[in-house]
């Protein structure tokens, strides 16, 4: 890869392959960011299949310094290894994220797990190296009841703290919660917010590389 080229990381945690609105926004999102940025890569990640879970066995793999793992702590580790240099390498994040029980999905919460590695038991960013591009993320937030920000939505104020950690220092989040009561209403406007954000995302990323 040219170390100029941007990257852009899709990560989808619907269950669901057809009929999943947040699937249908992430296109929406990926194609407004095609459109302004032809050139970048474009990495998929589709959690739909699963991810690892933290055991016992990954846990003391991880907690293994690099030099004195085994064969079978690398295996172990494999999946988190490479997802890991997937958000390394991205400089922007598009996340499709339908609200289940009132947060985010088990599969996206378990590759957080893996990205999120050395803070499985609690260790501070102070520990994350800051990234030398500061990456900018666009969340696609989708259900039929739950709004975002109210009492009993537990997604919006934790993937904010996630990705901070992960170093995004720009987070866009399209609300397209409580779609049961106006789906067609809060569509329209997610697909406007939608083209808001990827053109302004799109636009700061070509003056970057301009300077």
């Amino acid at each position: 890869m040219n170390e100029d080229q941007l990257v852009i990381l899709r990560v989808d945690s619907s269950m669901r392959q057809v009929g999943s609105v947040s699937r249908h926004l992430a296109d929406a999102a990926m194609a407004n960011l095609h459109a302004g940025l032809p050139g970048a890569e474009i990495v998929l990640r589709d959690l739909k299949a699963g991810v690892g879970h933290v055991n016992s066995a990954w846990r003391e793999a991880s907690l293994e310094a690099a030099g004195s793992r085994s064969s079978e702590d690398r295996a172990i580790l494999a999946q988190s290894d490479a997802l890991r240099a997937e958000v390394e390498r991205a400089h922007i994040i598009v996340f499709a994220v339908p609200i289940y029980n009132f947060s985010i999905p088990a599969a996206l919460k378990a590759w957080v797990d893996m990205v999120c590695r050395n803070n499985v038991d609690g260790a501070t960013a102070l520990s994350m190296p800051k990234p030398t591009y500061p990456k900018q993320a666009v969340v696609v937030l989708t259900s039929n009841h739950t709004k975002a920000g109210a009492s009993d939505e537990f997604a919006t104020k934790f993937l904010r703290h996630i990705l901070t950690f992960l170093g995004c220092s720009d987070i866009n989040i399209v609300d397209a919660t409580g779609l049961a009561v106006d789906k067609n209403g809060i569509l329209a406007a997610a697909h406007e917010k939608i083209q808001s954000i990827c053109q302004n995302v799109a636009s700061q990323n070509i003056s970057a590389a301009a300077e």
